[in-house]
């Protein structure tokens, strides 16, 4: 950064593909901020102009960076808009959630009475209700242990400096990576991020929210997702040690399911447990090449 060019407290990248609607719904929320010491830095995947008429309208009152990008797959898309942040701190909306009025002020308040490397809240859906997974009901460390419970990518709150020295995401991992790693990309960070003795901070008052999934489970296509989703819960345990006592119960759980729904005569669901199972493991067997040396380990809970 140069010495003439303006700096923020906070930079918030959206990776955006496909959607108008929703992007402007979360300008709408920005906008109404009541801390406003920020930039909006839009990765564009499309390949046409539409978001020019969603970006225009908010360009008074918001700070908007537009970047094009041909590159497909988002964690691809928030390390480059990373790279282009002027914030002390990051922020990666996903391109359809929302947030209250008064988040961003009170993460600022919390990094002044909190200090801490990184941060994160919990996903509500427009009423309140928690939604995406289950999360700690108590404010809390996030160590090891609890990665899976404190955690959701466009609630992290991340000093910048903090980012870029553990390597941003991992661009293997994610939506639209090319791999069969489809999710847990924010764990990966957060261990990452612990693994080099930074320290981080849940608060489940503060939460932001999303559109719940509504979509039938049993379809081929969202099956088909939810194996690449639990791949990438395989890939991230073994990628960062996490030990078979910690992982057996990972498998164990949708063989369970596998039964129950099979003896209950829903065989849809009881292929759904199948493909969470195989998911699970086929991520953990190929991410042993991945597996780094135990003494750049610092942290070994499980």
């Amino acid at each position: 950064m140069t010495p003439n060019e303006r700096s923020f407290r906070l930079s918030l990248v959206v990776a955006t593909l496909g959607r108008t609607n929703e992007l402007s719904r979360l300008f709408r929320s920005l906008a109404a901020q009541s801390g406003r010491d920020f930039e909006v830095i839009v990765v564009d995947q499309n390949e046409d102009d539409r978001l020019l008429d969603v970006i225009v309208p908010f360009s008074r009152t918001l700070e908007i960076v537009h970047l094009k990008t041909a590159k497909k797959g988002v964690c691809r898309a928030r390390n480059l808009g990373a790279a282009q942040a002027r914030g002390e701190w990051l922020m990666f909306p996903d391109d359809d959630c929302w947030y209250p009025a008064d988040l961003l002020e009170r993460y600022f308040r919390l990094t002044d009475r909190m200090p801490a490397d990184f941060y994160c809240g919990r996903a509500t859906n427009a009423a309140g209700a928690t939604i995406m997974g289950q999360f700690d009901t108590e404010a809390t460390t996030i160590d090891r242990s609890n990665v899976w419970t404190t955690l959701i990518e466009w609630m992290l709150l991340v000093r910048r400096s903090a980012f870029a020295a553990a390597g941003g995401f991992d661009e293997k991992i994610g939506p639209g990576s090319g791999t069969p790693w489809g999710a847990y990309e924010i764990q990966d960070l957060a261990l990452t991020l612990i693994e080099r003795g930074e320290r981080g901070y849940y608060d489940p008052s503060l939460f932001g929210h999303h559109p719940e999934d509504g979509c039938d489970q049993t379809v081929p296509e969202n099956i088909a997702k939810i194996r690449r989703y639990s791949a990438g819960l395989g890939y991230v345990m073994r990628k960062h040690r996490f030990g078979a006592a910690g992982f057996l119960p990972r498998l164990l759980r949708p063989i369970a399911g596998m039964a129950i729904y099979a003896l209950t005569l829903r065989p849809d669901m009881a292929r759904r447990s199948q493909q969470i199972l195989i998911g699970r493991w086929d991520g953990w067997r190929t991410a042993a090449g991945v597996v780094r040396p135990a003494q750049d380990i610092l942290t070994y809970e499980r």
